[in-house]
């Protein structure tokens, strides 16, 4: 068992972090403000190893960090008490992940939020959503302090779970919908298949226009959700390793602390998956920075799965380390606990001057990356005007009206056959005049029926390549129903995935999903739904 460790299990003491606080242990260690983790396997993420630049620089945006973190939870506690709803624990105990993904280690352009080539961050433990919207805020994203303020009221930017833009909630910085626990999992594994499938369709030996990263922050509820488990199977088989799955390892569940309902080692068991994993202090900035940045650059094969342990709702010493502090029973020690983390007294929704300066030069330097990436677009698009048109076609779903398209598949004039036999030749043109459509199945691609043909085999591996149009899930339906919405989620390719009707019962959560976030993208093959039961029995048709 290879296993990467920044952090050996113990009850972290708790904390407050301030400016002060922060930029004295800096400088007390005396190596550009912080000495870094070592791996087990010897290499060191200290930042002398990997930083050129002087103490007080490193002390500033570690101090800066540090205060973003406690300013996002008070945004989070403001919030939650204002609406009198809502789950504070994730919010508060993942703070100091949330700050170094979105102060420095996620690509990403808050002017552009729909920019190809921008890394994706999916809140896969949702119920934590004023997470993700306190940081979208101060990121820059086109989310008013007034959304903020109207956390889970009817209608605002801000629902009590994300929601992918559609006719009710248009949130920039939300790429899926979640909710349902471990569905974000597994729809970052189908973002991660997008990617990829993107490269290879795409990128050429003079241009790299994909290259981005697919986070995605998740619980425990999320693992012990089965969706999750066949998704990192998947993940794992197929080389997945632009995946980056971070776990807020707070040892609480709701009803109970975690230990009640679970007692397995969740990292031997990724391990054995085949993800590299990672075991780190999630309030430590400079271990959670440096286990992202070796997750990012690792491309050895293998998904990226970094445990991250926490203290659920740290700030507010009335619930933090219990289930209590899970949802919403620490409002009455709101003003309290935003004064102990050096909130100004008094003050709500608080943004200092600081952090609003601090994420300008994040911006900027954000904008130099965007404006690098859109001068080889350019050159790109230049040199292949054809693959240019199929991509821009394919991101802005241009594709022929039905009507038309129908005209353009022969009639066949074929004597009775079954449905299926039909839908197959129909998928076959469908897909010629379709570069970006793909096609999938649990294993039922002889009886559904809907293989591409000369559309090649996804994944890693004997006749497989990452360009190729056929998915095989194997016999994981659930899985396949959310990696085929996180594929449409993120916004290329139009996918759909078979198999027998009767069998849709194991990813009806995935199609009800769906259907809430309006995937245009996404279409199921449901086979063998005669009235007549066949040879296989009526648990089969």
């Amino acid at each position: 068992l290879k296993r990467i460790t920044l952090f050996t299990r113990r009850r972290i003491d708790k904390m407050k972090f301030s400016m002060l606080a922060i930029a004295g242990a800096a400088l007390s260690s005396g190596v550009l403000g912080f000495t870094g983790p070592t791996l087990s396997t010897g290499r060191s993420f200290a930042a002398r190893n990997v930083l050129k630049m002087s103490t007080a620089v490193e002390t500033d945006v570690k101090a800066s960090l540090a205060t973003a973190a406690n300013e996002a939870r008070g945004l989070a506690m403001d919030s939650i008490a204002a609406a009198h709803s809502g789950h504070m624990g994730l919010p508060l105990g993942a703070a100091e992940v949330g700050a170094t993904l979105y102060g420095g280690q996620l690509k990403y352009n808050a002017a552009d939020p729909q920019w190809m080539n921008r890394d994706r961050f999916i809140l896969s433990a949702g119920h934590g959503s004023m997470f993700i919207y306190s940081w979208l805020n101060l990121a820059g994203y086109d989310l008013p302090m007034e959304e903020v303020k109207n956390f889970r009221q009817h209608h605002s930017m801000t629902p009590g779970h994300p929601e992918f833009p559609n006719s009710e909630h248009n949130t920039p910085g939300i790429e899926c919908t979640t909710g349902p626990l471990g569905q974000g999992v597994a729809n970052a594994v189908g973002f991660a298949v997008s990617e990829k499938m993107a490269e290879a369709r795409y990128n050429t030996d003079e241009h790299t226009i994909f290259d981005h990263t697919i986070f995605a922050l998740a619980g425990d509820g999320c693992f012990q959700e089965g969706v999750s488990a066949e998704s990192a199977a998947f993940a794992a088989h197929e080389k997945l390793d632009n995946l980056v799955i971070l776990y807020d390892a707070n040892e609480v569940t709701l009803d109970k602390m975690a230990e009640y309902t679970q007692s397995e080692d969740i990292l031997a068991r990724y391990s054995a998956y085949g993800w590299e994993v990672y075991d780190i202090d999630g309030h430590d900035l400079d271990a959670v920075d440096a286990a992202i940045s070796a997750a990012k650059s690792s491309k050895n094969g293998k998904p990226k799965f970094i445990k991250c342990n926490t203290i659920i709702g740290k700030g507010m010493e009335e619930t933090e380390g219990t289930n209590a502090a899970h949802g919403e029973a620490g409002i009455p020690y709101v003003d309290k606990a935003k004064k102990s983390i050096g909130i100004p007294e008094g003050e709500k929704w608080y943004v200092s001057d600081g952090t609003r300066d601090f994420f300008k030069g994040v911006a900027k330097k954000n904008e130099a990356t965007y404006d690098a990436w859109q001068s080889e677009y350019a050159s790109w698009t230049s040199a292949n005007p054809a693959l240019a048109k199929e991509l821009v076609d394919s991101i802005e779903d241009n594709v022929m009206p039905i009507d038309e398209m129908m005209k353009t598949i022969p009639a066949t004039n074929a004597p009775a056959e079954a449905t299926r036999v039909s839908g197959n030749n129909a998928i076959q043109e469908v897909a010629k005049l379709v570069p970006n459509y793909i096609s999938g199945s649990a294993d039922l691609h002889g009886s559904c029926r809907n293989y591409i043909n000369d559309g090649g085999n996804f994944g890693t591996g004997f006749d497989k390549t990452y360009a190729g149009k056929n998915l095989y899930f194997g016999i994981r339906e659930h899985s396949m129903g959310s990696i085929l919405n996180g594929i449409a989620y993120h916004g290329i390719f139009r996918a759909s995935g078979s198999t027998f009707a009767v069998f849709v019962d194991y990813f009806r959560p995935t199609i009800r999903v769906a259907a809430l976030a309006e995937l245009g993208r996404v279409s199921y093959i449901l086979t063998h739904d005669s009235i007549g039961v066949g040879e296989d029995g009526p648990t089969h048709q």
